[in-house]
This record gives structure tokens, C-alpha cells and sequence, in this order.
């Protein structure tokens, strides 16, 4: 092998000769909508969810790789003598892309240097930046060593069962990163907490009411967008209302008359409230502003008539207060210098006449490994009547700094950035959670918002492209030298 200059030098090259069509492909990628949808036979996580699977598929076997297909929920593309010494773990799937974006979120926009799609940062341009890291290392140096794996999965934006399922019968490689989080190398991730709680109550009609609020669809997205409608008030009655919670939580309340979910049925009576906050990824809450809290902290300061309902709202806007992301109120609020403090995230609630469901989304530090989360939380709902009907904790994961496959990571965005390189924590999950060893190595630089989950989510391209080529370089690093 020719001394590391030199093979930095071909790297460039390639990448010269070959990052437009690695663009081009990712467009094509990019187009498919992989939320999650209803399972089918031969579609575990629903028809676009394989479709892109398959569409990563046919562009590795046409550049002659070899790919095995797990339970239709993630692909596998093997180069090298088995078995695999590393391992680059990717997702193609998408949470919804959601409203207010500048441009088409489900089409990929050059501007001023940068991409936006919804996936373009999380995760289809880095799964695409690792296979062109395969097709590049394989062809500098055609024999290897050792083997490497791309695995590209399609429900990780779901609670992961499909990296889950993959572990149940496969062994990882020793070696393992995903793409998924920032550089340099996240070596510790915070654990999770998702509770879902609710309550019934007899429908009570003493005006004014609430009559429903529809807040974030995902646990693990900051909602950006709540609404509600009320009935005992006109429009201009909620005006003021509106203007004051605007003014004080930062997210825009408006007011209009009538049901806007049933507009063949209008009604003076009834005014249809909504709530445009800002979306960012439940692990950062801070990014983002919760549309949802604010809306319930308005109602709650409004004076309808007293009813189970209302009091609720109270106990809600009590539990959750809007700008509270550490779970002050919930009493969890918690510390430790490894992990960092507690996040929390109020992002999903349905309520109506006679009930509500809400659940959110905590990042914890490994010190709540320790405690009775549950037991905390659980009883902090039942002081307010609210029931915990589910529950979901993951504990914390933690790769120690000295592995070797950390350093040589670490060096690496070292010699490619011109940065220091060194550990970090995070309080997103990603696919390496469950893996012993396993970490996060880029693709956002430290300090950018790329603004995954949210709107105008984007990467810059040449960060793509140099993202790509330190793929490359790990890739000859670990099973060619």
C-alpha cells in the first residue's frame, strides 16, 4: 500500500471524479417518503420504507456488491474476508417532513453550498456518503484484509426494533459507527424515558369548554404545531389571549371562528386556536420552541367554567410548564458530568371531551440509571389524577475514549478537519446504543444546527463530501493497512 499521503491524494481524486453522481443518487433517495407506515406483507415498516431499502439495494448491487436483505427491514453490503472487522450503521427512514418548509422537502435543493431535504442530515446523506465510502475504498485497493459492512435500516426513527431484531441473530462487527449524530466521536449517549399517560373523564357541556387540542405527532420531535378548539368564545374574545401567550412563550397564537376541522359545519360559537412553534429533535428541546406547552399554558390561564377537562389542562400546564425541558416540575430534574442534565420533551397530545393521552420523550444521564424513574414520574401524574398506562426506559450507553477504534477515529477527524479531535456526549439514541463498543462518528460538525427533525433541515455539501471521504479513510484504515 502506498504511504498515507498518496492515498489521501487518490481519495480526493475519486471523490473529484465521483461526488456529483453521490449527490445525484441522493436525490433519487431522498424523493421516497420513508415514514413509517402500516406493515404488509413483505413491508415491515410500510411500502415507502422498502421501497427505499430496495432503491439503496439495486445501487449497490450495480456496483457489484453483493446485499442480503434482513426481514425486509435493513440491508447488508459485505466487501472483504468474513468476518467483518467494522461496521458503518445508517437509517433511510424520515420523520414526516411536517409544514413551513422554504422549499420541497421530498426534493434535494442546492443553495449557497448546502442541501436541503427532509433526511438529507438524518440519515440519508450520511448512508449515502457510507456507501460511496465503499465504493471508493474497494476500488483504491480492491483486497482486503479484513471485511466491512454497510447496514442501511429503515426503523430507527421508530424505537429501532429493527436494529433490535438484527442483533437477536446477528453478531455486529467489533468495530462499529454510525453517521448519525456530530464529530468528533460521541462515545456516550444518554438513556431514554418514554411514559404515556392520560385520563377519562364524563363529558361535561357548561360553556365555554375546550372542546379538543391536537398537539405533536411524535415523542421524539419538539411539536412545531399544536391546535384546539373551544367553544363559549368568539374570535375576538381570544384575541387579546392570543397576543399576550404570543408575546410571552415566543410561538405565534392565532385565533379564527368556527371549527376548521368541520367547515360544512360553522359555528359562531366554536373558535379554532393554533399554535406555530419551532420543531427540533427531542434530544435538544432547547432548539426548538414547544408550540404544544404554550398552547396549554394559554388555555389554562383562560377562564372557562370548571369541569374535569379544564382542570386537567390546569394539571397539565402544572406538569409541563412551557420552557421547562428538564423536568423541574415533574421533580426528575437531574445532573452528572459524564451524561450531562436531563432533557424532556412534552410532544404528543390528543385530548377531547371525555379524555386525553399525552407522552414524552426524556433523554437521561446515566445517574438515572440508578433511580426509580418510573416510580418518580408515576407518582408525581397520579398527584394530578393522570394514570402512566405504558412505560419505555433504555439505560445509558458508554464506549470507553481509549478503544482503539475510538482514537483511530479521533485522529482521523483530526487529520481531515484540521479540529482537535475529542470525545462527547449526547442525549440523542442512535443505532449503536445496544452495541458493545459501537459509536457515533459525525456527520454534523460540532456547534451546527442542522436542523434534523425540524424544518429546512439541511448539510452543507463539502461537509457531505469530506464526511464521505473520512468514511473512505476508516474503511483502508481498519481493513486494508
Amino acid at each position: 500500500m502506498s504511504n498515507r499521503a498518496e492515498t489521501r491524494r487518490k481519495i480526493d481524486a475519486w471523490f473529484e471524479a465521483n461526488s456529483e453522481q453521490m449527490i445525484s443518487d441522493l436525490g433519487k433517495i431522498i424523493e421516497i417518503n420513508s415514514v413509517r407506515s402500516e406493515s404488509k406483507e413483505g413491508a415491515s415498516y410500510g411500502e415507502d420504507s422498502r421501497k427505499v431499502l430496495s432503491l439503496a439495494e439495486s445501487m449497490l448491487e450495480e456496483r457489484g456488491f453483493d446485499v442480503n436483505v434482513f426481514e425486509d427491514m435493513m440491508i447488508i453490503a459485505e466487501y472483504g474476508p468474513a468476518p467483518s472487522l467494522m461496521g458503518i450503521l445508517a437509517h433511510l427512514d424520515i420523520v414526516a417532513a411536517g409544514d413551513g418548509w422554504d422549499t420541497d422537502p421530498l426534493k434535494l435543493v442546492e443553495k449557497d453550498g448546502k442541501l436541503y431535504a427532509r433526511g438529507v442530515m438524518d440519515n440519508k446523506g450520511p448512508s449515502v456518503a457510507a456507501m460511496y465510502a465503499l465504493y471508493c475504498a474497494r476500488e483504491l485497493f480492491p483486497q482486503f484484509k479484513h471485511g466491512v459492512q454497510v447496514i442501511l435500516g429503515s426503523g430507527e426513527e421508530t424505537g429501532f426494533a429493527d436494529v433490535t431484531e438484527y442483533l437477536k441473530k446477528n453478531t455486529p462487527p467489533a468495530n462499529v459507527f454510525t453517521p448519525d449524530a456530530q464529530y468528533p466521536v460521541v462515545n456516550i449517549e444518554k438513556g431514554r424515558f418514554m411514559p404515556v399517560f392520560g385520563a377519562k373523564w364524563e363529558k361535561e357541556k357548561t360553556l365555554p369548554r375546550i372542546i379538543s387540542i391536537v398537539g405533536g405527532k411524535t415523542p421524539n420531535v419538539v411539536p412545531n404545531l399544536a391546535e384546539s378548539v373551544i367553544e363559549g368564545y368568539s374570535a375576538e374574545d381570544v384575541v387579546a389571549f392570543c397576543r399576550e401567550y404570543s408575546e410571552k412563550t415566543g410561538v405565534a397564537i392565532s385565533a379564527v371562528a368556527g371549527d376548521k376541522a368541520k367547515t360544512d359545519e360553522p359555528s359562531p360559537c366554536l373558535v379554532t386556536i393554533t399554535a406555530e412553534g419551532k420543531a427540533a429533535h427531542a434530544s435538544k428541546p432547547e432548539l426548538g420552541n414547544n408550540a404544544q406547552t404554550a398552547l396549554i399554558e394559554m388555555l389554562a390561564n383562560m377562564p372557562f367554567a370548571k369541569s374535569k377537562g379544564y382542570e386537567y389542562i390546569c394539571a397539565l400546564n402544572h406538569l409541563f410548564p412551557h420552557g421547562d425541558n428538564h423536568g423541574a416540575a415533574i421533580g426528575i430534574n437531574m445532573f452528572d458530568e459524564k451524561t450531562g442534565r436531563i432533557t424532556v420533551n412534552f410532544g404528543v397530545l390528543r385530548f377531547s371531551e371525555y379524555e386525553f393521552s399525552g407522552n414524552f420523550d426524556s433523554r437521561t444521564p446515566s445517574c438515572a440509571d440508578d433511580v426509580d424513574l418510573i416510580g418518580m414520574t408515576k407518582a408525581a401524574l397520579a398527584q394530578e389524577g393522570i394514570d402512566m398506562t405504558y412505560n419505555e426506559i433504555i439505560a445509558a450507553h458508554h464506549t470507553p475514549e481509549e478503544t482503539p477504534f475510538v482514537q483511530k477515529l479521533l485522529k482521523l477527524y483530526e487529520e481531515y478537519t484540521g479540529q482537535h479531535g475529542e470525545c462527547t456526549s449526547m442525549g440523542g439514541l442512535t443505532y449503536v446504543h445496544d452495541i458493545e463498543g459501537g459509536v457515533a462518528f459525525g456527520v454534523a460538525m460540532p456547534g451546527d444546527d442542522n436542523r434534523a427533525h425540524g424544518v429546512n433541515e439541511y448539510i452543507d455539501k463539502e461537509q457531505l463530501i469530506t464526511s464521505a471521504k473520512m468514511f473512505t479513510q476508516a474503511i483502508i484504515d481498519m481493513c486494508v493497512v
